[in-house]
């Protein structure tokens, strides 16, 4: 099987497994009364959910080469998180099951602040702003996880612990915000020429043009060439 197969097949399969979440949370929630048991599906399903979309985020940073390693590792941190978080909420007694399911799932908001700081950017200073963000989202997260650990949080450390979770949002919106900031420049720069094959020129523009226009747009994975005719 080749791999576009294998990626339709996942793709297909993940389809299929939100259809039948939403099918067991509407019966449980329309079913009649709301036992425990309703509460620890929904709450599974809650935890597939916010895994799956980090999963999601790791699978689409995973095709960009550069970015490959932390997509895949992201990929495999969502798999960890949701069988954690699953092994908390229906079997594991205890507060230690708990606090190892919640620090996977801190962990991973690290992991989806630089994945989707990447994703939402694409100047190399933007993101490399975007690893800075998951990085300070790390130490945040250690940070929290102290007195969540031991019970006892610290005047200073909770100081502290706040002035990294600041660092971390401000260096994660500002991307974006400047990724924005420089398309409107950009916009008001012109056409750019992007390739050049015997005079004609493929044109990048946000502004109308007369020429071809190339109205279908590249599918995941693929490039633009411009070529000779043989």
């Amino acid at each position: 099987m080749t791999r576009q197969r294998l990626a339709r097949v996942f793709w297909l399969g993940a389809a299929a497994i939100l259809v039948v979440a939403a099918l067991i949370s509407l019966v449980a929630i329309l079913g009649g009364g709301f036992s425990e048991t309703d509460g620890r599906i929904l709450a599974t399903l809650g935890s597939l959910l916010y895994t799956g979309a980090a999963a999601l985020a790791g699978l689409a940073l995973a095709e960009r080469e550069k970015a490959r390693p932390l997509g895949l590792a992201l990929l495999g941190l969502s798999a960890v998180t949701f069988v954690l978080l699953a092994a908390a909420i229906w079997g594991a007694d205890g507060d230690t099951a708990w606090r190892i399911a919640l620090s996977g799932a801190l962990y991973l908001v690290a992991g989806l602040v630089a994945t989707t700081g990447l994703l939402l950017t694409t100047r190399p200073a933007l993101q490399r702003l975007a690893l800075v963000a998951g990085a300070l989202t790390v130490v945040a997260v250690s940070l929290t996880l102290v007195p969540i650990w031991q019970d006892d949080l610290g005047s200073t450390l909770g100081k502290v612990m706040g002035v990294a979770w600041i660092l971390a949002a401000l260096a994660y919106f500002l991307g974006p915000v400047l990724q924005r900031w420089s398309a409107v420049g950009e916009a008001e720069s012109g056409p750019r020429v992007l390739a050049s094959l015997d005079g004609v020129e493929l044109v990048a523009t946000r502004l109308p043009v007369e020429d071809v226009l190339v109205t279908k747009r590249p599918r995941s994975g693929e490039q633009l060439v411009l070529r000779r005719r043989t």
